[in-house]
């Protein structure tokens, strides 16, 4: 808001200078798509505190999840200089809601590209055991230090190792959120200078309702 109010302040000052307006006005839509960003997400966290959220489950490919969440972020991985790669059993299957949980894995690649830097690598792979199938998450980044893992996942929460990264700190959260809410489960396992992988678990066979 404060950089709106400046952005307003400034095409208001020099309304006939029209490079001016322009690249005010370009900062400033910038500005609102990154509050709409925000805003949404904060409700979408409401709403499934508040229970109002039904999930559809359906069968689908681990690998469909996957590419579906990796899409629209193959783009940025590649301007940033990093690699994402997806691998797995492409047979393999899990009982999910397609669009809530690929922007929970999608939130987990964003998250990834935020504390790595040009040269990383984030791979996303998936494989089953007996009971479980699970998606990771995984980048040769930063890696946390052992005290932020315990807050990690707490709403805004900023490493203060990490203010320079991108990010608000709700998109672990939202993730979480909807893992739990579908009877998974998501971890984190990291290490200073390690990188690190957050794994959602899904039951092979999710509980009757």
């Amino acid at each position: 808001l404060a950089a709106l109010q400046m952005y307003a302040e400034i095409i208001t000052a020099e309304p006939d200078n029209a490079e001016t307006v322009s690249v005010f006005t370009e900062k400033s839509l910038a500005s609102i798509a990154r509050m709409e960003s925000l805003i949404g997400t904060l409700l979408k966290i409401a709403r499934l505190d508040a229970g109002s959220i039904s999930f559809a489950p359906e069968t689908m490919l681990a690998a469909d999840l996957a590419a579906k969440a990796a899409a629209e972020l193959q783009t940025r991985a590649a301007r940033e200089g990093k690699r994402l790669t997806l691998t797995g059993d492409r047979a393999l299957t899990l009982c999910c809601d397609p669009a809530w949980t690929a922007e929970a894995l999608g939130n987990l690649i964003k998250n990834a590209l935020d504390h790595t830097s040009p040269g990383d690598e984030i791979t996303v792979r998936w494989e089953q055991s007996p009971a479980m199938l699970c998606s990771t998450v995984a980048d040769t980044g930063e890696g946390f230090a052992p005290a932020d893992l315990h807050h990690i996942f707490q709403r805004f929460y900023r490493s203060p190792s990490a203010q320079n990264a991108q990010g608000t700190g709700l998109g672990l959260p939202l993730a979480r959120a909807v893992i739990e809410g579908q009877g998974g489960m998501l971890s984190v396992q990291s290490a200073p200078h390690q990188g690190a992988a957050f794994t959602a678990a899904f039951l092979v066979r999710p509980p009757l309702a």
